[in-house]
């Protein structure tokens, strides 16, 4: 994982709802995007506690590609820089690049 990206995972069709109720709440800003990608942002303050748990459940159905098959609710393992996140301040903003995987 390159020194500068912060975390990484995969998810399904619904995987990013929990960054929409972030959004929602006021607790993270959509930056925009189509969906290759969409980007929002959120303090490390809100995010550490979400990465170091391991991410949401969410209620994506199954879904199958031409050459690939994504089992329902699925969510990949994230993989994040633990060392980079642990040295930011709390208030420090943090962006999220979302690839739409559907």
């Amino acid at each position: 994982m390159p020194d500068d990206l912060v975390a990484r995972w995969e998810t399904s069709v619904f995987g990013l709802k929990w960054l929409e109720e972030l959004v929602k709440d006021g607790r993270a800003k959509d930056l925009g995007g189509n969906g290759y990608p969409c980007r929002y942002s959120a303090t490390v303050s809100i995010l550490l506690p979400i990465i170091t748990s391991g991410l949401p459940a969410n209620d994506s159905p199954l879904v199958i590609g031409d050459d690939y098959a994504l089992p329902e609710r699925w969510s990949g393992n994230i993989v994040w820089n633990r060392e980079v996140v642990l040295a930011c301040q709390p208030d420090e903003m943090l962006t999220i690049e979302a690839w739409d995987q559907s």
